[in-house]
């Protein structure tokens, strides 16, 4: 039975001043008090010396003839621990790079998380691959790597997982599950920067990870941009080629495939290294903050910060918090009203089950065809009714908070504080 941890505990915050009666000197939360501070003037620094160079050569920002693009990739390999990275335009670039390089045939099954985004999920379909999708059990927002294993059939060609609110996969269990099947892992870790399991970086354990650097997450290359990592050389290269028209590199072995323009530029390329730097920093500041929301809601009868696996360090991209509906009359959807109203910036679930969302319900991908299940190389379409109810199961209990580094030591009290009062007109 796989363990769970509760969030160790991180240095001490700066708690509020207090009245005499013990009450929290605090003023009511406001969006403000949520400001990301994510760009500073390092940023600023890094991209006007790029213009100035631009401005001394007569240049623009593509990557060829620059530096910092080659720079960031071998930087955030260093950093993430793998061989290789490759840097892409998006974090859909980069799944769609991944699973790309892979070189599937067309109607080849693909396992995937039921719990992602969409751009988490299009690749596999516009790969005209098939997406079978492992459920996760009601705690955790991940895929099981029981759920994979039980879809393995002989047309599986790769299983995708996503590291989903920072939190991640079992990756033991999955790594032995791919490794007894042959088959590789891509790992999406667009949620999940400098998230570890057992001591490892999300992205340096399965064949392929994958990152966004959009703005909202842990550290963003200016607005958009994306990076595949992996230890293989050869799906290195592969990746390299795809996400640059196919392009050969003067490579025998490399070049003559399909391929598409998903490159990146030297502008975004300057705020990712410097953003790069920043990152642990970041990580560690989220990780002390949930740890002391954690503290606060022990024994609450109502809240709960989400379970993590034992060898697991979540990133927190968001904060996934367990709410104990067997004790109160409210439903999700009205305790998080009463958050927001609070000026919690709270959410009553994820979005929907990508077997939900209407496009895919209704295999609308490429016009009217139903392609890619209309393939004549598929032997099987899988049957999406009901097939995760674990997945169901785990956003019918969990509400989300936002969460960012920039939360005051005084806000994350006071966010403590809204969740205490609701809990006290929730339950009778």
């Amino acid at each position: 039975m796989l363990g769970y941890q509760r969030i160790p505990s991180m240095p001490a915050l700066t708690l509020p001043t207090k009245t005499d009666s013990g009450e929290i000197k605090s003023p009511a939360l406001g969006s403000g008090d949520f400001k990301r501070l994510l760009i500073s003037g390092a940023e600023k620094a890094a991209v006007m010396a790029v213009m100035d160079k631009a401005i001394e050569r007569g240049s623009a920002f593509d990557r060829y003839g620059g530096t910092e693009v080659d720079a960031y990739e071998k930087e955030f390999a260093a950093h993430v621990g793998t061989n290789f990275a490759t840097a892409v335009s998006s974090g859909t670039a980069a799944v769609h790079t991944a699973v790309a390089a892979l070189n599937l045939e067309p109607g080849t099954e693909v396992i995937c998380p039921p719990i992602t985004d969409p751009g988490g999920i299009g690749p596999v379909l516009a790969c005209l691959c098939i997406p079978v999708f492992a459920d996760a059990d009601s705690e955790s927002f991940n895929s099981t790597a029981e759920s994979i294993e039980r879809q393995i059939t002989d047309q599986t060609g790769a299983i995708l997982v996503a590291h989903i609110a920072g939190e991640p996969c079992n990756m033991d269990a999955i790594m032995e599950v791919a490794k007894r099947h042959q088959l590789p892992v891509v790992e999406d870790a667009a949620q999940a920067h400098d998230a570890t399991w057992d001591g490892r970086r999300l992205g340096s354990i399965g064949t392929l990870g994958t990152f966004s650097m959009m703005s909202g997450k842990h550290h963003t290359s200016g607005g958009q941009g994306g990076m595949i990592t992996t230890d293989d050389e050869g799906l290195y290269w592969r990746a390299k080629s795809f996400a640059d028209r196919g392009k050969s590199y003067g490579r025998s072995d490399v070049g003559g495939h399909f391929g598409l323009n998903y490159r990146m530029t030297e502008l975004e390329a300057a705020i990712g290294r410097v953003q790069l730097k920043k990152l642990p920093a970041i990580v560690a500041r989220r990780q002390a903050l949930a740890a002391r929301l954690g503290e606060r809601l022990e024994g609450s009868k109502l809240f709960a910060i989400g379970q993590i696996p034992d060898k697991a360090k979540s990133a927190y991209w968001f904060l996934r918090i367990r709410v104990n509906l067997d004790c109160t009359a409210l439903s999700k959807v009205e305790i998080a009203e009463q958050l927001r109203d609070l000026g919690l910036p709270a959410a009553p679930t994820y979005t929907s089950l990508m077997i939900h969302q209407p496009w895919f319900a209704q295999k609308q991908i490429f016009g009217s065809s139903d392609l890619p299940w209309t393939l004549p190389q598929v032997k099987r379409i899988p049957d999406y009714t009901n097939c995760c109810p674990g997945a169901e199961a785990a956003m019918n209990n969990h509400l989300l908070i936002a969460l960012n580094e920039s939360v005051s030591d005084d806000l994350v009290e006071r966010m403590a504080d809204a969740l205490d009062e609701v809990e006290r007109a929730a339950i009778p």
